[in-house]
């Protein structure tokens, strides 16, 4: 039973019957924050992340895993996740075809749990069946949410002389048993006009989708980012009657090294070397980036090289990794030094997890 919580001026947030207030984790592990309210602190690491009711997966709060955060828990749907070296997600490359059934994907290396969803992909071709008028802010794009176990679609509007002349799909979404509704939203700022706005109020704006992607795969999600891997794990389908389908793993990944294929010359001063990239490069078979390409809060990793005495070249034996960053997949190296070398270095990287502690107080 949690004890009481006082609070005041000068008065240091107690721990509300937690035994401590830091905790690490261990790469792949996460941890459900209590019931109550509370200051989060991260690492470069961990990662505050909520349940998703839709899509049954876990979404990542927030670009930058250390920046402190007030949490309402409900001691089940809010958790701190080491996801370093893990799969988070799928690229999906081939919907495949013929799938009257839901196929299993799996991959034999990272214990992660995947779920697939076939059919219910909203087309990208939106009708506007009434373009409005009198609009001055594009109003915002609402598509209905499918199902759970479903991807959420969304898209935004674009004006032309007041009107509604087209609405982009941003994401396609999945597991739509119908075509979802389309609710158009009025921008605040026409509703309620702020003072000395012309802003006039927009109405009569509506449309219409349609779905396509009927025994094909149209996404797979990662309910279980299962144990960190140094590799990227090969995903499989197995069943659901049909065939093709493939998706290349999304990974959450910190440089633990870099490597060294060329050493290059002449290197002075200070070397500092970092990755850039490291998204499957291969096109998406449907357009979700929120699930996709979106799903992975990037940041560059800062690595400081190693320079051998005699021939002032990059070697591995003596780098500091200051911070690992986070990536999707194996970055390129980028090297920057204070003045150019007689020869360029070329460099790869070992990628992994890594362990991470975070703070939580009592609010």
């Amino acid at each position: 039973m949690p004890g009481p919580v006082y609070g005041g001026q000068g008065v240091t947030g107690g721990l509300r019957g937690q035994t401590s207030n830091v905790y690490e984790l261990k790469a792949g592990n996460v941890s459900l924050v209590p019931s109550g309210k509370w200051y989060y602190e991260g690492g470069p690491y961990c990662a505050y992340q909520e349940y998703d009711s839709i899509t049954g997966i876990w979404r990542s709060i927030g670009n930058d895993p250390r920046a402190a955060r007030y949490i309402s828990s409900d001691g089940a749907n809010f958790r701190i996740a080491n996801q370093s070296g893990c799969v988070v997600g799928a690229l999906l490359t081939n919907a495949g075809s013929g799938y009257t059934g839901v196929p299993v994907a799996s991959d034999v290396t990272t214990g992660a749990t995947y779920l697939c969803i076939v059919g219910g992909a909203v087309s990208t071709s939106v009708t506007m069946t009434n373009q409005g008028q009198n609009y001055t802010y594009p109003p915002i794009v609402q598509f209905a949410a499918p199902p759970p176990g479903g991807v959420q679609a969304t898209g935004y509007a674009t004006l032309t002389s007041g009107a509604v002349s087209s609405i982009t799909v941003t994401d396609q979404g999945a597991g739509y048993p119908s075509a979802p509704s389309i609710a158009l939203i009025n921008d605040p700022r026409e509703v309620s006009p702020p003072p000395g706005s012309t802003a006039t109020t927009g109405y009569g704006a509506s449309a219409v989708c349609t779905l396509t992607g009927a025994n094909t795969v149209t996404a797979v999600l990662v309910v279980d980012h299962g144990n960190p891997v140094t590799s990227i794990p090969t995903i499989t389908f197995s069943g659901g009657g049909g065939s093709s389908a493939a998706a290349t793993a999304i990974m959450c990944w910190a440089i633990t090294a870099y490597t060294v294929t060329s050493s290059g010359t002449g290197y002075t001063g200070t070397v500092e070397v970092t990755g850039l990239g490291g998204f499957p490069a291969t096109a998406a078979a449907y357009t979700n980036p929120t699930t996709q390409s979106n799903l992975v809060r990037g940041r560059r990793a800062s690595i400081l090289a190693a320079l051998a005495t005699t021939f002032a070249n990059i070697t591995a034996t003596g780098q500091t990794v200051y911070d690992g960053g986070i990536y999707a997949g194996v970055p390129s190296a980028l090297i920057t030094e204070t003045s150019p070398p007689t020869t360029a270095a070329a460099l790869g990287f070992s990628v992994g997890g890594a362990n991470d502690c975070y703070r939580l107080f009592a609010a």
